[in-house]
Protein backbone atom coordinates (compact mmCIF):
# COMPACT_ATOMS: atom_id res chain seq x y z
CA UNK A 1 0.00 0.00 0.00
CA UNK A 2 0.88 3.37 -0.82
CA UNK A 3 1.09 6.31 0.93
CA UNK A 4 -0.34 10.17 -0.41
CA UNK A 5 0.73 12.77 0.75
CA UNK A 6 -0.60 17.04 0.34
CA UNK A 7 1.53 19.67 -1.42
CA UNK A 8 3.42 20.08 2.31
CA UNK A 9 4.42 16.53 2.10
CA UNK A 10 2.28 15.43 5.53
CA UNK A 11 0.96 12.18 4.80
CA UNK A 12 -3.11 11.11 4.16
CA UNK A 13 -4.45 10.43 7.79
CA UNK A 14 -8.14 9.23 6.52
CA UNK A 15 -11.12 10.04 4.24
CA UNK A 16 -13.93 11.58 5.99
CA UNK A 17 -17.36 12.70 4.68
CA UNK A 18 -19.02 15.90 4.62
CA UNK A 19 -22.57 16.35 4.14
CA UNK A 20 -23.90 18.72 1.53
CA UNK A 21 -27.20 19.92 0.15
CA UNK A 22 -27.80 20.21 -3.81
CA UNK A 23 -31.50 20.86 -5.11
CA UNK A 24 -32.61 19.65 -1.95
CA UNK A 25 -31.02 16.13 -1.81
CA UNK A 26 -28.59 15.68 0.62
CA UNK A 27 -25.31 14.05 -0.83
CA UNK A 28 -21.60 12.74 0.60
CA UNK A 29 -18.87 14.69 -0.87
CA UNK A 30 -15.80 12.54 -0.08
CA UNK A 31 -12.60 14.62 1.82
CA UNK A 32 -8.88 13.40 2.50
CA UNK A 33 -7.72 14.32 5.85
CA UNK A 34 -4.24 15.12 6.39
CA UNK A 35 -1.93 15.08 9.16
CA UNK A 36 -1.23 18.77 9.20
CA UNK A 37 -5.15 19.00 9.48
CA UNK A 38 -5.77 20.10 5.79
CA UNK A 39 -8.85 18.74 3.49
CA UNK A 40 -8.91 18.19 0.07
CA UNK A 41 -11.79 17.30 -1.86
CA UNK A 42 -10.82 13.36 -2.97
CA UNK A 43 -10.96 11.92 -6.51
CA UNK A 44 -11.56 8.45 -7.66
Amino acid sequence: MSLRYNQNKSPLVKLVYSRIKVNGKTELVPLELYADGTLKKSIG
